[in-house]
């Protein structure tokens, strides 16, 4: 049995403190999965991983081959609080305090460790939820150990092979090359829980939170698509040895049988996509518009704001990003128009310096704790305030030209300061409204990309204004036909 050295209130102070939303399951327990991946995938085939989610009535199953945990610590892991061996530079969940995660959310928690499918070997530790939470109302709870509660609420057990074979039912396909892995059960979900998964963005919220791939349509070479190769460096190694450094380095994760992908597709991609790096920390991605940088022009687009990703899975988008670096003083402008202007484009930071910046405990943020993570947020803060330059710069330009009594001269200046409020976004040569044809440019000298864009632009344009004069002459509708009566209306005309 572990030294009893933590108390049994540090349940509370985990479960309600630290994950106080329904997705933390999804994160940490995933996050477990990628932990054990990485932890093999040197030696092992990466593409042999995968990790399954999926709703049976009313109970939530996580499902990995991973390596899971070595049979002779399983017992003790259970029943241990605060560490793990997993370490810093490899694992995102180095804390030991993940797999508690599921308590507020369910009647009974089980962790089934499968030491070895083929010959049917498991080991199980299921949580009695429903027990933390009386006991937990009683003034036992706070005068008990750790390991005195997880003796009371818990109980070990090996798990008989037909019962688990019938969890993994319809499953079984993961352990074509693998022998091992972890099942997780939330049995009798929350009705939180149930209505977060219910929701209709869940799917994509999970593509955004989980450490998946980009849509393949991103990482295959098109004459249309010329992104690539930027999104190939983020998740591809270049050799062998370098599998733990790609900064989106992602697993195949699927929820009821279908496969989860960022959510981010090449019609999100705004005009310019740049790649930069801040200082040895974090690669980050970012993609804005050459005419403006408004919240109007991306309020349909998911691909907006800033997410900061640690090993892939998201910590914190702009809501919690920018309070932060104001309040240690990091931005110039207030609070408010600065998560408006950010929120104007899209962009994803990915942490590359595990050592020395890392997540905080409720992984929603990094631990300000040093030099290194002063400095990071400093280059952060420093991104953001060019977006909002440039965002405003772009304004006064836009608003200059509408006017009839501004001057050529005032509006060349406002023209020459949004183009180098962009040049500094970009850290590369911009044009301003690229959309239309420069006269002094001949269109068969301009890229097949800058001519594809054009002629979808003045297409958009015309097709817009055939349907108003459509919708304008129409009297009678039909949802079911109006495509067809369109058609016939523009041959006629």
């Amino acid at each position: 049995m572990p030294e009893d050295t933590v108390r049994a209130g540090i349940v509370s102070i985990i479960t309600e403190s630290l994950y106080d939303k329904p997705i933390v399951v999804f994160r940490e327990y995933i996050q477990n999965a990628a932990d054990a991946f990485a932890k093999t995938s040197d030696t092992e085939d990466a593409e042999d991983f995968a990790a399954h989610i999926w709703m049976v009535d009313n109970d939530l199953v996580f499902l990995d081959n991973g390596g899971g945990i070595e049979s002779n610590r399983f017992k003790e892991t259970m029943y241990k609080i605060g560490s793990s061996d997993k370490r810093k530079t490899r694992n995102l969940g180095y804390k030991g305090i993940g797999r508690l995660s599921g308590i507020p959310y369910c009647s009974k928690l089980s962790f089934i460790n499968i030491t070895d499918y083929r010959s049917q070997k498991f080991q199980e530790f299921t949580v009695d939820c429903n027990g933390y939470r009386d006991i937990q109302k009683t003034e036992l709870y706070y005068n008990q150990s750790f390991v005195d509660l997880m003796s009371t609420i818990g109980s070990f057990k090996k798990r008989t092979a037909k019962n688990a074979f019938k969890v993994v039912e319809g499953h079984d396909d993961l352990f074509d090359n693998r022998n091992t892995g972890f099942l997780v059960i939330l049995q009798d979900i929350a009705s939180v829980l149930k209505n977060a998964i219910e929701d209709d963005g869940f799917l994509n919220e999970l593509g955004w939170l989980l450490p998946v791939p980009f849509w393949p349509e991103l990482l295959a070479p098109t004459d249309a698509n010329s992104h690539d190769e930027l999104f190939l460096d983020l998740s591809v190694p270049t050799n062998s040895n370098e599998a733990t450094s790609i900064p989106a380095r992602s697993f195949q994760v699927f929820y009821n049988q279908k496969q989860v992908f960022r959510p981010l597709r090449s019609e999100m991609i705004r005009t310019y996509l740049c790649k930069s790096n801040l200082d040895t920390y974090a690669v980050c991605v970012h993609s804005f518009s050459n005419k403006s940088i408004e919240l109007s022009k991306s309020k349909n687009n998911p691909f907006s704001g800033i997410r900061l990703y640690i090993d892939n899975m998201l910590l914190c988008d702009q809501n919690e990003l920018i309070p932060v670096l104001q309040q240690y003083g990091m931005l110039r402008h207030g609070l408010y128009e600065t998560i408006q202007s950010v929120r104007g484009m899209g962009a994803l930071i990915f942490i590359t310096d595990k050592v020395n910046i890392s997540a905080n405990a409720r992984r929603t943020f990094i631990d300000v704790t040093d030099e290194d993570a002063y400095n990071f947020l400093e280059l952060i803060g420093e991104f953001v305030e060019t977006i909002y330059t440039a965002r405003y710069a772009l304004s006064e330009y836009n608003s200059a030209k509408r006017k009839d009594d501004v001057s050529e001269e005032k509006i060349k200046a406002a023209k020459e300061k949004a183009l180098q409020s962009l040049k500094v976004l970009a850290r590369n040569e911009i044009r301003l409204e690229v959309e239309e044809t420069p006269k002094s440019l001949d269109f068969d000298q301009i890229t097949p990309t800058e001519q594809k864009r054009i002629v979808k632009t003045t297409i958009n344009k015309e097709l817009n204004a055939q349907i108003r004069r459509f919708l304008a002459q129409t009297v009678h509708f039909d949802p079911d036909t109006c495509y067809d009566d369109f058609k016939l209306w523009l041959s006629a005309n």
